[in-house]
């Protein structure tokens, strides 16, 4: 019985050569204390970090405040408790398009507070 020989290595040692790296490899930029992403159209989304979360939750209560403590999706009163961030464009279907900002440049509202539970409910219609 033979035995099969071994696998023969290259003459030339393996080299590893890097690629250089893309001018502009990041197409948005992160605010300074890294709570916001600010996208190249003007749209911001609130990071997952203790800064974003921050800022995230003092934005949802500054809606439910515009709001008159009232829900976007029923008339019944809202709690900053029960709020949620209702946005206009929704999440689930186009989630890369989020804008977590409550007002656009000309002071026009772009999302609202909701209560959670209601929220959820407009959800599950929409993707069935």
């Amino acid at each position: 019985m033979s035995r099969p020989r071994p696998i023969p290595r290259s003459r030339r040692p393996y080299r590893y050569r890097p690629r250089p790296k893309p001018v502009n490899v990041l197409r948005w930029t992160i605010s300074e204390d890294g709570a916001l992403c600010i996208m190249p159209d003007g749209r911001e989304i609130c990071q997952d970090n203790p800064a974003g979360r921050a800022l995230y939750n003092s934005r949802v209560e500054a809606m439910v405040q515009r709001q008159n403590f009232r829900c976007s999706l029923c008339p019944k009163r809202l709690t900053l408790s029960e709020a949620t961030f209702e946005h206009s464009a929704g999440r689930g279907n186009g989630g890369a398009h989020r804008d977590d900002r409550i007002s656009d440049e000309k002071g026009e509202w772009l999302n609202s507070a909701c209560h959670w539970f209601c929220n959820r409910k407009k959800g599950s219609k929409r993707a069935a």
